[in-house]
């Protein structure tokens, strides 16, 4: 697993609920899966360097998971 440096400083309170996403790079044909407490609307290839992703969803739409409170 490629854990990519972080550009801005700011953490998230601990009781905030991760998201996370799943991306593209149409130029190498990989998946890359980001986890943060963060939207996050632009992501790069930690591959190919400064290739944009294309976002696919997110887990919980991809596989049909749905959240709810009881």
């Amino acid at each position: 697993m490629l854990n990519m440096g972080i550009m801005n400083r700011q953490t998230a309170a601990p009781h905030m609920q991760m998201d996370a996403t799943l991306w593209r790079c149409d130029q190498c044909n990989s998946f890359i899966s980001i986890h943060s407490a963060r939207f996050v609307d632009e992501a790069f290839c930690p591959t190919c360097g400064s290739v944009p992703l294309e976002f696919c969803g997110s887990f919980g739409s991809i596989l049909g998971i749905q959240f709810a409170d009881a």
